[in-house]
């Protein structure tokens, strides 16, 4: 990952006035910018599907959102990946090709655009799919910045840069196929039913997917208790790569106790094609409001029964040394053995309680 300069840093600090935009990839290519930044480009993302050898115009809008003149440089570049949490990874310019590239068929009229305080301009620019151009999806996009372009050495997300992001499917014969490489909660225990889960989807074919479908969590009996809708956003995951997909959250409407099961069952390809993939992961639930008054009562009973074989044992060597009678200890030794195997029943009772408390709740 490349790593800024000291000069460089130097530099991009003096731009007080500009703060960094990070694209993220979501839903398609999403990429947000805040208006201190002092650049907005329109529309955000373009996807679509092209055949091989097509050429095609589109047009972006920038706009000036400073009160002074401005100068604007523009640049392209592709995309090789995604970060874990959405960040998208862009190409060097000499790194090796993935196949997925799409920088070389954009054609800018122009590198630098001057802007009006406060105005806008369209661009127009072409975008030529060669005639042996892979099947399947391709991605790049259109940057601008105050600064003119460098080339780096090593792809890194962008930063201090608004970028247009494209996404281009390349009709013919498309392989979808991903798979769930991780379906996990945060922890295994939890107190209550407000519980979190991390998703790790992984890509190994050669168009981008965005798996979507339900999350279901049921109780020991089977039953249904929630239902989450995952990656109701479309995020996409990106060809020959693997994503995460955190922040996912079940919330339950009641206390809630016992061991858990959640089906993860999304669905990814196009429509008339739709394919599936599922996973499944446990955790248990044991609220404080239940498991502490159950060990309450259990160490009551505990202690009263230690208690009661303590006092037991010092009568019976009283009863030896003071040498009364084998009738009367044998009386009396009956009595305390029948309060003894109470107490046990007791205990055992609890624990068999806590046992059907686990199982059944």
């Amino acid at each position: 990952m490349h790593t800024f300069s000291t000069s460089r840093m130097t530099a991009v600090k003096a731009l007080s006035a500009i703060i960094a935009l990070v694209g993220l990839f979501a839903s398609s290519f999403y990429v947000a910018f805040a208006q201190e930044t002092g650049i907005s480009i329109t529309p955000a993302t373009i996807e679509e599907t092209l055949d091989p050898g097509v050429e095609k115009q589109y047009s972006v809008s920038i706009q000036n959102l400073n009160k002074s003149e401005q100068t604007f440089y523009l640049f392209t570049r592709n995309i090789s990946g995604v970060r874990d949490g959405g960040m998208p990874v862009f190409a060097p310019d000499n790194g090796e090709k993935t196949g997925y590239e799409l920088s070389d068929w954009i054609k800018l009229p122009v590198t630098e655009l001057q802007v009006p305080g406060g105005g806008a301009t369209t661009m127009n620019f072409t975008l030529s799919v060669p005639e042996n151009a892979s099947p399947g999806s391709h991605f790049g996009g259109i940057f601008i910045s105050v600064d003119p372009p460098k080339i780096e050495n090593s792809g890194a997300a962008v930063g201090y840069q608004v970028a247009n992001i494209i996404s281009i499917r390349v009709s013919g014969e498309a392989v979808e196929k991903a798979s769930i490489r991780q379906f996990s909660t945060s922890r295994f225990l939890y107190g209550s039913q407000n519980v979190e889960f991390l998703v790790r989807v992984e890509n190994t074919g050669n168009v981008l997917v965005r798996p979507m479908g339900p999350l279901e969590v049921f109780n020991m009996l089977g039953n249904k208790v929630g239902t989450v809708m995952f990656n109701e956003s479309q995020s996409g995951v990106f060809p020959n790569d693997t994503r995460e997909f955190g922040g996912i959250k079940w919330m339950g409407d009641s206390v809630g106790f016992g061991r858990y099961e959640a089906i993860l069952s999304p669905v990814y390809g196009d429509s008339g094609a739709k394919k599936t993939m599922s996973s499944t992961v446990t955790f248990w639930i044991l609220p404080m409001s239940i498991i502490g008054p159950a060990l309450g009562v259990l160490a009551f009973i505990l202690i009263f029964a230690f208690i009661f074989v303590r006092v037991y044992i010092k009568r019976s060597l009283a009863h030896l040394n003071q040498g009364r009678r084998v009738v009367q200890r044998r009386r009396k030794g009956g009595s305390s053995a029948t309060l003894l195997l109470v107490v046990v029943m007791l205990t055992v009772t609890a624990l068999f309680l806590i046992v059907l408390l686990a199982l059944f709740a």
